[in-house]
């Protein structure tokens, strides 16, 4: 590709990068859901969280005014909520408070976790409390409660939200433009990027980790000073450019091993374009179903410390990093035959010139 093919390919995509999509126009960007795990969150007043909350073996308080805008599920946790919920609420286990200015859009679930709710608490969804605990019961038996009005009929309701999945291809589309759009001037690096991810996913996926562990403190230990406030935004730009650039390398290294399945030899821009699409596709797929949320987190989360770990390895894809060599088996010593001495006779003979009679 020439200089100006290449200028006039960057100009089409740099367009294309530019131009607004209908579901980033008609809506405000999803963030992720927040996943809480025996620690305890708080949503302050004032705050939003689009996205749903999940609590595991902690504790949730959403304060007066503070909004969350998805459904929030929690087991053997303490929940207090005294905001809005746009969203279903499901407890299994621990506890429940409606404060006064609570108000939940969808309806209330709650199994084996008692309901404390204020008066002018509202809820415009149905309200179904379970109790497996039988501690009142006698001789095995369950306790026997008087109805004085017929149970209602709970009709299941089905609801599929498929806002993360249509975020997730949004954002599928637009790294894969900007990894195609790297590709015309970068690919070598990126290579280099990917082979040192794939050969020491280990020794990248550590350095990785301890680079997300240190970084808030340098930058914050770097923005305390005036002086040095300016390195501090510097560093922070580049931890997210290498963590965008490692991601691509590792879809340029899945579109590679496409193309060579189906035995094809793309160029490398339509190369990683297709795999940084179908490596963040499958991401947002993981991360977006509330059923592998709590796990599938996992494998995007361990590809993206091990991507930016083998960003800074090879120093932006600069540098080539070698695989270590596996040790040589050790060669067992060979058997060493003794020389048998020369009879006296054949060696006298040897010297007067003639064979021994």
């Amino acid at each position: 590709m020439n200089k100006t093919n290449r200028i006039g390919v960057f100009l089409l995509l740099a367009a294309l990068l530019l131009v607004p999509t209908r579901s980033a126009a008609a809506r405000d960007i999803r963030l992720d859901d927040q996943v809480i795990f025996n620690q305890s969150f708080t949503l302050a007043s004032g705050d939003v969280l689009d996205g749903d909350l999940i609590v595991l073996f902690g504790s949730a308080t959403i304060e007066a005014g503070a909004q969350v805008n998805g459904s929030l599920i929690a087991t053997k946790s303490t929940i207090l909520i005294d905001g809005e919920v746009n969203g279903e609420v499901s407890v299994i286990g621990g506890e429940l408070s409606l404060g006064p200015a609570a108000h939940v859009s969808g309806g209330i679930s709650t199994l084996d976790a008692p309901l404390e709710r204020a008066a002018s608490a509202r809820v415009d969804g149905q309200v179904n409390v379970a109790n497996l605990q039988f501690d009142n019961a006698q001789d095995g038996r369950l306790p026997v409660v008087p109805l004085e009005d017929p149970p209602e009929i709970v009709r299941p309701q089905i609801n599929l939200d498929f806002n993360p999945l249509l975020d997730g291809l949004g954002r599928s589309v637009g790294l894969a433009l900007l990894a195609m759009l790297l590709m015309l001037f970068l690919a070598p690096h990126a290579d280099r990027v990917a082979r040192a991810a794939v050969s020491q996913p280990l020794v990248a996926g550590s350095l990785g980790l301890l680079t997300i562990i240190l970084a808030p403190f340098a930058v914050f230990l770097l923005a305390i000073t005036f002086i040095l406030l300016p390195v501090a935004v510097v560093v922070a730009l580049a931890l997210m450019i290498a963590g965008v650039f490692g991601w691509i390398a590792i879809g340029y290294e899945v579109g590679q091993r496409f193309t060579r399945a189906i035995h094809q030899e793309w160029h490398p821009a339509f190369t990683a374009g297709l795999g940084t699409f179908a490596l963040t596709l499958a991401a947002a797929v993981l991360t977006g179903i509330p059923v592998l949320n709590c796990i599938g987190f996992l494998v995007p989360t361990l590809l993206g410390l091990a991507a930016l770990g083998a960003v800074i390895m090879t120093r932006f894809g600069t540098r080539s990093v070698l695989a270590p060599a596996p040790l040589a088996a050790p060669v067992p010593p060979q058997p060493v035959t003794p020389e048998l001495p020369e009879p006296p006779l054949e060696a006298a003979g040897k010297k007067r010139g003639r064979k021994p009679s």
